[in-house]
């Protein structure tokens, strides 16, 4: 297909549509702490405040993971974005399929504080990171694939496989966290959390960025 010019494209701002996206995620971010409860029975006079931070570490820890998985969600999808000039009908669909399982950190992330020692809520907690992995490298697909949705700039291929592999490093991490929790689900948690230092790789796509 040959590369249409800006004047040509009949596609929608991509502006509505971030902001659309920041505000979701800025609401689900914010609704995790609601998550962290004040344990029951807790008397703080007289088992201080080092007990109290004991009993609801877990809970923070918890709270951690969904906070930093969600910040490092936001900050791929705009890295993406920041590729597009334009978006049609068709690519708002797929950003809300996208928003839709990261909606759910909240409610997935009181599972986990509440049944915190069943390891079976650890692969439901991480399935709604997964799948926004697989519909961010779709969404990334779907807009390299049409030229008019990157105004009169092209992507290098290089840095079309570089993005790609970065936004799967994401899908690999949870993948690795929910397994290692079958053997210490702290330790599957921490590995969530590790997940902003790993889109931190491929840094190809960062300089490219730079340059337009």
């Amino acid at each position: 297909m040959a590369k249409q010019s800006a004047n040509q494209v009949t596609g929608f701002s991509v502006g509505r549509l971030n902001g659309f996206t920041d505000g979701v995620l800025a609401i689900v971010i914010t609704l995790l702490v609601l998550g962290i409860d004040i344990p029951e029975g807790h008397k703080f006079s007289e088992q201080g405040l080092i007990t109290f931070l004991l009993k609801i570490s877990r809970d923070v820890l918890a709270y951690a993971a969904s906070f930093l998985l969600i910040a490092a969600y936001w900050v791929q999808h705009n890295v993406v974005f920041q590729f597009l000039r334009y978006c049609n009908r068709s690519l708002m669909w797929f950003n809300i399929l996208f928003i839709f399982p990261l909606t759910l950190a909240p409610v997935l992330t009181k599972l986990k504080v509440i049944y915190r020692d069943d390891v079976l809520v650890v692969p439901l907690f991480g399935s709604a990171f997964i799948v926004s992995s697989l519909i961010l490298t779709g969404i990334w697909r779907y807009a390299v694939s049409h030229p008019e949705l990157l105004g009169d700039t092209g992507i290098d291929p290089s840095v079309v496989r570089s993005m790609q592999q970065r936004i799967m490093i994401g899908c690999l991490v949870c993948l690795i966290a929910v397994c290692i929790s079958f053997l210490s689900i702290d330790l599957g948690t921490v590995i969530f959390c590790t997940l902003p230092l790993f889109y931190l790789s491929h840094r190809k796509v960062d300089i490219n960025l730079a340059t337009k």
